[in-house]
C-alpha cells in the first residue's frame, strides 16, 4: 500500500450533472470535500436546468460509464461508491455490472424532480430493484420514492418502517427512509438493517423542497463510509452534516432554495463587496 492509500479517503458519485450546481454531480462533490474525502465523478447523464426546472436530459452511453468506472478502478483505492440519477435501464444495468464485488455503495434512487420530471424511466426503476439493491449497502429514498420502488402505501410511522424493511428484504444491507415528507413525524429519519430499526432525529427547518437535499445527505452517507465510519454512524454524522447545509440554504433564485454544503466554511455565499 503506498502512502497516499495511508492518508487519503476517495469515493465516487455515478450520477446526472445539473448545471445550476444545486444538485447532482456537483453538489456531491462539494458534500465530499466539505467532509474531508477527495470526490471523484462518473458521469452517468447531463440535464439542462436551473434553480426552477429540468429543461431536458440526456443519458451518457452505458460503454463510456464503465470506462469512466473502469479508469477510477485502475488508479483509486476507492472507498465507497454513490448513485444518483441514473436515467434508464441500460446505465442501471451497466453500474450494476461495472462496480467491483466488495465496494461499499449509497444508492440515491433518484426518481423524479422536484416539477416532476422523470429522472429515471421505469424499466431504470425495475432493474435498480433487480440489479442495483442486492449490491447496496445503504439506499437513501424520500417517502414518494420508497413507496414507488416497495409498492406500500406511506402513511404513519408503521408503513414508513414496513417500506424500511422492504428494501433489507430484498437485498440491501441498510436503508434510510428520509422524513422530509413525513407530516406525521416531520424530520425524522427511518433507519434499518439486520440489527433492527433507529430513528434519525435532526433539527426542522422552516424551509421546504430544499435544492440538492437528497443528494447532498447520500453523499454524506458515502463520504463518512469511505473514512472507516460503520454505516450506522455514518448516517447519524450525515444526518448532523445535511441538517447544517439545509440551515444555512440559500435563495439562488426567487423562491427557491439550495444546499450549502460549505456551511461550515461558509454561512452565505452573498457578495462581501
Amino acid at each position: 500500500m503506498n502512502s497516499r492509500e495511508n492518508t487519503m479517503a476517495f469515493a465516487a458519485t455515478i450520477a446526472g450533472s445539473d448545471p445550476s450546481a444545486g444538485a447532482g454531480i456537483q453538489v456531491d462533490l462539494k458534500t465530499m470535500a466539505a467532509c474531508g474525502v477527495w470526490g471523484m465523478t462518473v458521469i452517468a447523464a447531463l440535464t439542462a436546468q436551473n434553480a426552477t426546472h429540468v429543461l431536458d436530459s440526456s443519458s451518457v452511453p452505458a460503454a463510456f460509464i464503465k470506462k469512466q468506472i473502469d479508469a477510477l478502478e485502475e488508479d483509486f483505492p476507492i472507498g465507497c461508491y454513490k448513485t444518483g440519477m441514473l436515467k434508464n435501464a441500460e446505465t442501471v444495468n451497466i453500474v450494476a455490472a461495472s462496480i467491483p464485488e466488495g465496494r461499499n455503495l449509497v444508492v440515491d434512487p433518484v426518481l423524479l424532480a422536484t416539477k416532476e420530471y422523470r429522472l429515471l424511466d421505469e424499466a431504470g426503476q425495475e432493474r435498480l430493484v433487480a440489479e442495483l439493491l442486492p449490491r447496496t449497502t445503504v439506499i437513501t429514498p424520500n417517502i414518494p420514492e420508497a413507496a414507488a420502488l416497495s409498492g406500500i402505501t406511506i402513511t404513519g410511522s408503521e408503513s414508513m418502517e414496513e417500506a424500511a424493511y422492504w428494501f433489507i428484504d430484498h437485498g440491501a444491507k441498510a436503508a434510510v427512509i428520509k422524513g422530509g415528507h413525513a407530516h406525521f413525524r416531520l424530520g425524522t429519519d427511518v433507519f434499518a438493517d439486520k440489527d433492527g430499526i433507529m430513528l434519525v432525529e435532526g433539527e426542522v427547518a422552516p424551509f421546504t423542497d430544499v435544492h440538492g437535499s437528497g443528494c447532498c445527505y447520500a453523499s454524506a452517507i458515502a463520504a463518512h463510509i469511505a473514512l472507516g465510519y460503520p454505516v450506522r454512524d455514518a448516517v447519524l454524522e450525515a444526518k448532523k452534516f445535511v441538517t447544517g447545509a439545509i440551515k444555512y440554504s440559500w435563495e439562488y433564485a426567487p423562491g427557491r432554495r439550495t444546499m450549502n454544503p460549505g456551511w461550515q466554511q461558509h454561512k452565505t455565499y452573498y457578495t462581501k463587496f
